[in-house]
């Protein structure tokens, strides 16, 4: 009996892995793209174009309001960045976009790497070495763990990895020998 449980624990940690690694995989590549092309549209922008842009998503009431007090969200945006030090508009927002580049990228190889104890758990056997599978369920863990706690409410990413992490510890639990019963 205890044999079966801890395979099925094994299997639902390996479709976990997997899943996870699809995921975090798909959701790093395509925000990958959407910060490549948010790059390409920020080098077509200035601080001025932008508050023209803000001006006319705001709508007619407010438009007329900012107009009777005779402000300009294009000037007002381009003095508020020449104020604060702020460098031309393409060059600031490509320094953003550079930033959130750094912690998308990470999906990819996080990604990557479930997919790889994905199948390290699909070959796994009674004598294997489980130390690294055990410390990358470790790692999932903090990760969940820590994203759940910079999210401070429940998150849907962040949940499934905590679970997967946990599901992996337990899937890795080396199998108790089986004692013959006794019989008389």
């Amino acid at each position: 009996m205890s044999n079966n449980r801890h395979s099925v624990l094994l299997i639902a940690a390996m479709i976990a892995n997997a899943l996870i690694g699809a995921l975090l995989f798909a959701i790093g590549v395509a925000a990958i793209a959407a910060l490549a092309v948010a790059s390409i549209q920020a080098g077509g922008e200035s601080w001025e174009s932008l508050g023209t842009r803000v001006s006319a998503e705001l709508g007619a009431d407010v438009a007329g309001l900012l107009e009777l007090f005779g402000v300009s969200l294009s000037t007002l945006f381009a003095e508020f960045a020449a104020a604060q030090g702020l460098p031309a508009f393409p060059v600031f927002a490509r320094e953003i976009l550079a930033a959130l580049y750094v912690g998308i990228a990470l999906f990819v190889p996080t990604g990557l790497a479930a997919l790889v104890a994905a199948r390290a758990i699909w070959g796994l056997t009674a004598s294997s070495a489980r130390g690294a599978l055990r410390l990358y369920a470790i790692t999932l863990m903090a990760v969940g763990a820590l994203g759940l706690f910079i999210a401070s409410a429940p998150h849907l990413i962040w949940g499934l990895t905590l679970a997967a992490g946990l599901l992996n510890l337990l899937a890795l639990r080396r199998p108790r020998a089986v004692t013959p019963s006794y019989s008389a």
